[in-house]
């Protein structure tokens, strides 16, 4: 025993400074409980064959959980929920003159991702204690997204702009602009005129009243240009949603256009109406598709629907080193086996993500070094299997989303175990990661393996063969970490290249 002491106290030295460092990423392609101390005895290739399936429909929050769907899903919807329409509701606010909450009625965004990843993996073992590998996983994201929008019997009070569809609409805010400028240009030449000749025809109807003349420019003025913003132009489109025709934010703003040409008639002492045209209002409540539109060419946003992506995700290569190996025997039931390993993870994957509910990226677009130290001890029947990993990104091929993008992880994992046979044991799984910037979670769960590994080193005849199944689940997380669960099915089969 005294001739290991050395390793074991090199492994401790390199554990340590494994976790002194702080770490980043997550490990392949995201799953966890998936590798252990053991490496493949030399001279034999390891084909490693895992089937990942995660599912979830919520996210965790800083008060507990809430659906994918969360941000669309309201009895009103409106700024609250939704903040990108926060401009419209100013803008009615402005033109209407009056307080308003707007909404487009009840919604509901339902959401489901699902992810299946199987990463290919392959390991020689150089000697008995050392081996080098690839993995090359192959990943699908599904985004299972529908949204419905109800006004019937709600509060919504806004409805598509007709200025972008209809040509009438076009012209009658055209019209309103127009008739604004007359009246402003007329009030203007007036007061240019009577500065110069105070008895002038007209001038008796602004005389002494001249700085309340030019404030009523300066505010229709500035309603003109709110209104053109709001409901369009003959050069503007105008915001997406305007008022509906039986809102009471519509009746105030024609109440406001009746009070500036009652205004204008005054300064301009005239009985002939100057400015009648209102703005064009909303023939009703706002459907699925008009929403679908704004969320697309208004915002930029992806399309609210079924979103899918298949592809390669990030390629890894790397070695592991069993630095203490004591086997259990025919007549030893304890044993211990420490290992090291590091992989270098390669950004082949696709960065891509063509939903804005789930994240659909394939990859995580940095070349990334992933470090772990992995133990196993078994004392009789009972085993306990500890890992601990970090990683850290140590290149960005994409650097257009490096805030939303980890650069440093740790994963701790921890899965005690019973056998009920040499072959056959069962275990319970832990997890805790933590990243930089995206946060942390926890998971729990349990697997089922059956390894004829040790009798192969043990002398048996035959090559080993290994199988794993594992269920996870993640039971708390920091707020937007997904609230998932994980099926995974791994087959480990061993050949002979010599």
């Amino acid at each position: 025993m005294r001739d290991r002491w050395p390793r074991v106290f090199a492994a401790a030295s390199f554990a340590l400074f494994l976790f002194a460092a702080p770490c980043a990423g997550h490990a392949q392609a995201g799953l966890g409980h998936v590798e252990d101390a053991s490496t493949p005895p030399r001279g034999l290739l390891r084909l490693r064959a895992i089937s990942s399936w995660t599912r979830y429909d919520s996210r965790f929050t800083a008060n507990g959980s809430e659906p994918l769907g969360a941000f669309l899903t309201a009895d009103s919807l409106g700024v609250s929920r939704f903040p990108a329409l926060a401009p419209i509701q100013l803008l009615v606010q402005s033109v209407s003159g009056s307080p308003f909450t707007l909404s487009l009625g009840r919604s509901q965004l339902s959401a489901t991702a699902r992810e299946e990843v199987v990463p290919i993996g392959v390991e020689y073992g150089l000697s008995d204690r050392f081996a080098v590998g690839v993995t090359m996983p192959i990943v699908r994201k599904r985004a299972a997204v529908l949204f419905r929008l109800d006004t019937t019997g709600s509060a919504a009070n806004v409805g598509p702009n007709p200025r972008r569809t209809s040509t009438n609409a076009l012209t009658n805010d055209t019209q309103v602009q127009a008739e604004f400028n007359n009246a402003i240009t007329q009030l203007q030449n007036r007061l240019q005129a009577c500065q110069a000749n105070p008895a002038g025809a007209g001038c008796a109807s602004v005389a002494g009243r001249e700085s309340l003349a030019q404030q009523l420019i300066q505010t229709s003025q500035s309603f003109k240009s709110d209104v053109a913003l709001l409901y369009g132009s003959g050069s503007v489109s105008g915001a997406p949603f305007v008022p509906t025709s039986q809102s009471t934010a519509q009746a105030a703003v024609a109440q406001r256009v009746s009070a500036f040409n009652t205004q204008f008639k005054d300064f301009l002492g005239t009985t002939t109406n100057l400015i009648q045209a209102i703005p064009s209002p909303a023939g009703g409540p706002a459907g699925v598709a008009d929403f679908q539109n704004y969320f697309v060419n208004d915002l930029g946003r992806d399309s609210l629907n079924m979103q899918e992506r298949l592809g390669i995700g990030d390629v890894e290569v790397g070695f592991k080193f069993r630095v203490l190996d004591v086997l259990p025997s025919t007549t030893r039931h304890d044993g211990v086996q420490f290992s090291v390993g590091s992989t270098v993870r390669l950004p082949t994957g696709s960065r891509q993500s063509t939903s804005d509910v789930v994240d659909l990226r394939l990859g995580e677009g940095s070349v990334i070094v992933d470090s772990r130290a992995l133990g196993e001890a078994r004392v009789g029947r009972f085993a306990l299997l500890a890992i601990g990993e970090f990683a850290t990104s140590v290149h960005d091929k994409d650097t257009t989303n490096a805030a939303t993008r980890n650069s440093r992880c740790t994963e701790i994992q921890v899965a005690p175990g019973w056998h009920l046979s040499e072959p056959l044991a069962v275990h319970l799984a832990y997890s805790l990661r933590s990243t930089d910037k995206l946060g942390g979670d926890q998971l729990v769960g349990g697997s089922v393996t059956y390894s004829t590994l040790s009798a192969y080193r043990a002398g048996a005849r035959g090559l080993p063969m290994e199988m794993r199944f594992t269920h996870l689940e993640a039971v708390s997380g920091d707020a937007n970490r997904p609230k998932f669960f994980r099926d995974q099915l791994e087959v480990r089969l061993y050949f002979r290249l010599h």
